[in-house]
């Protein structure tokens, strides 16, 4: 239903669309940035997990988001791979790491596997623009990254 503001606004949106298009691009773009400002100010960027807290037989161990290497998904367990090549189970689930973790620091490169940047030995263009991915430590070899999101990797580690 329009009422009478609505239909003001609409006769002045169309005058100005005719007579000024300039000054009303120049507008609408202002307003879009100001509530794009707005959003930002509401909406604070939340810095990255620093620490997971692992199970270890009957122990609690506090690891630092510094000495992961990568977390990946094996028969629906997630486990968080350290630096120095110790397993551990996560109860979380990839998407609640992937939302919890930095993107500065970590990428998602499958459903599979989450990797830190400094976790990336070798890199290989593929078949098909896709890329070849291999990790360190241990034996996670031949990750292969999608079409789709291989120029996202490629942008993520600078090109």
């Amino acid at each position: 239903m329009i009422r009478d503001n609505d239909t003001d606004l609409l006769h002045l949106f169309h005058l100005l669309q005719a007579k000024e298009p300039v000054l009303l691009r120049k507008l609408l773009s202002s307003c879009a940035s100001l509530v794009l400002k707005e959003d930002a100010v509401a909406q604070p960027a939340q810095p990255g997990k620093e620490r997971f807290l692992v199970k270890t037989g009957r122990y609690l161990t506090s690891v630092p988001i510094n000495q992961v290497a990568y977390f990946y998904c094996e028969s629906k367990t997630v486990y968080l791979k350290t630096k120095d090549d110790k397993n551990h189970i996560l109860r979380s689930s990839m998407e609640e790491l992937d939302h919890a973790i930095s993107s500065h620091d970590f990428f998602r490169i499958n459903r599979q596997i989450i990797v830190s940047r400094h976790s990336i030995k070798k890199m290989m263009i593929w078949f098909n623009g896709t890329l070849r991915v291999d990790l360190t430590p241990g034996d996670h070899c031949n990750i292969i990254i999608s079409k789709l999101k291989a120029p996202l990797f490629k942008q993520w580690m600078g090109e």
